[in-house]
């Protein structure tokens, strides 16, 4: 006599083939399941980049002679002895006469060598003397005494003259004015480019300064003897400042909405 199972036997076995086929939905077998995630973080931000740029244009309130004394005799000795009188001379109208902190000047090389005469017949040369050079660096505020300070060094000493540097003691302060500068400017192109994608600018999320420069202006001594010659009184010296160059480039990254 056969035997009949009972029917609620059934049961577990439909609804697991339900839970199954729950799994796989519609979209049919190899098909990967969709997660709704409702978290704000996980959405990726809508950026725009940008590059800032701030320029001050100031005068100088500081510049640097760059001034050396040469002297030339038949030993190294002689000619080392004979500079150093002659740079006596100069420090004496430094220190003296105007009064400069010794802090402003500076020694900014010293060589005695020999200088050869060359024999074009036989090719040969030989020892004719010695040259002792020292070479200092003078740092004044007065702007407007330069010309006459190179001229009472060339008197007292000095008989090169390798060129004067201008510049400011004030960098730091002019670099945080090109800095808002930068700033604004990377902001504006920010708000036009948001703008032209239909949306608008919300926040900082990043800053970047790139590079900070300033541009001393420099007068070689070719230039400087060009600005005497043309000067309308040919016995001072007369050197123009003009303005120094203080500039920053930033990159800043913005959130848009």
């Amino acid at each position: 006599m056969m035997m009949m199972k009972p029917k609620w036997a059934l049961v577990p076995v439909l609804a697991l083939a339900v839970g199954v086929g729950a799994m796989f939905g519609a979209g049919g077998h190899g098909s990967k399941p969709v997660y709704a995630v409702d978290n704000p973080s996980v959405a990726q931000k809508s950026t725009i980049t940008v590059a800032g740029t701030g320029k001050i244009d100031a005068a100088p309130d500081v510049a640097y002679l760059n001034v050396a004394v040469e002297a030339r005799a038949a030993t190294a000795k002689e000619a080392q002895s004979k500079n150093a009188a002659q740079f006596a001379g100069l420090t004496k109208l430094l220190y003296d006469t105007y009064k400069t902190a010794a802090k402003d000047v500076k020694t900014t090389g010293f060589s005695v060598q020999p200088e050869y005469e060359y024999n074009s017949k036989d090719g040969t040369s030989k020892i004719k003397g010695y040259l002792a050079v020292h070479n200092i660096q003078v740092t004044t505020r007065n702007l407007d005494g330069i010309g006459k300070l190179l001229d009472d060094l060339s008197a007292s000493g000095a008989n090169r003259v390798d060129g004067v540097q201008f510049d400011t003691e004030k960098q730091d302060q002019y670099e945080l004015q090109a800095l808002d500068k930068a700033m604004a400017n990377a902001k504006a192109k920010a708000d036009t480019l948001a703008k032209a994608a239909g949306k608008q600018v919300k926040e900082v999320t990043a800053i970047t300064q790139n590079d900070a420069n300033s541009g001393p202006i420099f007068y070689n001594k070719n230039e400087m003897s060009a600005a005497a010659s043309d000067a309308a009184a040919p016995a001072s010296t007369a050197i123009q400042a003009g303005e120094i160059t203080i500039s920053t480039d930033i990159t800043v990254v913005y959130e848009m909405q």
